[in-house]
């Protein structure tokens, strides 16, 4: 009858794929491999290769812990004679304070006949506790990646008599004759740095100030919302509109010619930076995962845009290229989902003179990947 249950014989599983149960896996043997398809040298090799990698992964953790506090190595020699050296690698554990001053010890006490010159790459790479930076009289270099993703990082505070580096309100620059020419660093908190200030907290001058201004900060990101919207709801509190008005905002020292490497990067939350008229270079991932920058203001006279320089740069809807650019790196607008289309004051027979990195264009990620529009011989738009 074909309404009648049908039988399932003997040895046969009946199951919905979607809701049947694996059957357990056994390792058995396989004589087709010989000696390594027993069973046996199949759970031995397992077991080996899972020792093997827990004690890499201890070995890696307890090295990770053990490091020192400070590591210096020899850099060269100063006009007076005077051996100086470089800042090799930092792990400062909790530390919320860093000085780059003199070689130190475990116990972060400075030898002052041992002045640092020299910030290595990477020497301070990830660090999540530490909050200022101060850097000493005597240095000379610091590499665009020496202090690497510092996340927490609210500012750097220079030595007034360095004759090679400066900070203005927190922002690290490379300096002539006491003169800002190039943007090294800006702090991923450096707005919520100049927000407090604007606010009256008194800036940290030293490591015993350090945890004091932490927590001022805290308390104004924390305190109850006081400010009302347009419909009288208390939605905000003064340091969130504080922060609208002064730490989302930068404006760049009109001296500068040169954005440096890394100089902006992972700042998610700066709307607007404002570059200056005789700038010349932004530099690799100079602006790297700027999420909420607003705009992309290349002025006249830029010659070369870095790559990935504004990557993932998303809210900015419009992108206009000066004639004076002469080289764009790879990628330089990459994932620049808001721009539509991209404006150049040059020709188009004078854009195939430039130097142009791999996929420099931003690309329609919902279409095939398909690169944005190029439009030739644009004017700048009016402010």
């Amino acid at each position: 009858m074909e309404n009648e249950t049908k039988r399932v014989s003997e040895g046969k599983l009946l199951y919905d794929p979607l809701y049947a149960k694996k059957p357990d896996v056994k390792i058995t043997d396989d004589p087709t491999k010989g000696f390594f398809g027993k069973a046996i040298v199949k759970k031995t090799a397992f077991i080996i290769l899972l020792i093997c990698f827990v004690s890499l992964s201890l070995f890696f953790s307890f090295n990770s812990i053990s490091k020192d506090l400070f590591a210096f190595v020899p850099s060269s020699t100063a006009q007076d004679g005077t051996q100086t050296y470089m800042l090799d690698e930092y792990h400062g554990g909790n530390r919320n304070f860093l000085t780059v001053d003199f070689v130190r010890g475990e116990d972060n006490v400075p030898d002052e006949s041992k002045p640092v010159s020299e910030v290595r790459r990477f020497a301070v790479c990830c660090d999540e506790a530490v909050n200022l930076i101060f850097i000493g009289k005597d240095v000379t270099r610091i590499d665009s990646k020496g202090f690497y993703t510092c996340k927490n990082l609210y500012a750097v505070l220079v030595d007034e008599e360095n004759e090679n580096y400066v900070s203005l309100d927190g922002v690290l620059y490379a300096a002539e004759d006491g003169v800002p020419t190039e943007l090294v660093l800006y702090p991923n908190l450096n707005g919520e740095y100049r927000t407090a200030l604007a606010m009256g907290v008194a800036a940290p001058q030293d490591e015993t100030q350090t945890a004091a201004f932490k927590e001022a900060i805290a308390a104004l990101q924390n305190a109850d919302k006081t400010v009302a919207d347009e419909n009288g709801e208390l939605t905000r509190n003064e340091f969130d509109v504080k922060f609208d008005m002064v730490g989302a905002a930068y404006v760049i020292e009109p001296t500068v010619t040169a954005v440096g490497e890394l100089a902006f990067a992972n700042t998610e939350n700066l709307k607007d930076v404002t570059v200056p008229e005789n700038l010349k270079t932004i530099g690799n991932l100079a602006f790297f995962k700027c999420h909420a920058l607003e705009q992309i203001c290349l002025p006249d006279g830029l010659v070369s845009i870095g790559s990935d320089a504004f990557t993932e740069c998303r809210n900015a809807p419009d992108i206009f290229i000066p004639a004076s650019v002469e080289s764009i790196g790879h990628h330089a607008f990459h994932k620049c989902d808001g721009v539509s289309v991209v404006r150049m004051e040059c020709s188009e027979e004078e854009a195939e003179n430039m130097e142009l990195g791999q996929m420099w264009l931003p690309q329609q990620r919902k279409v095939f990947m398909t690169d944005i529009e190029v439009s030739y011989n644009e004017t700048r738009e009016v402010q």
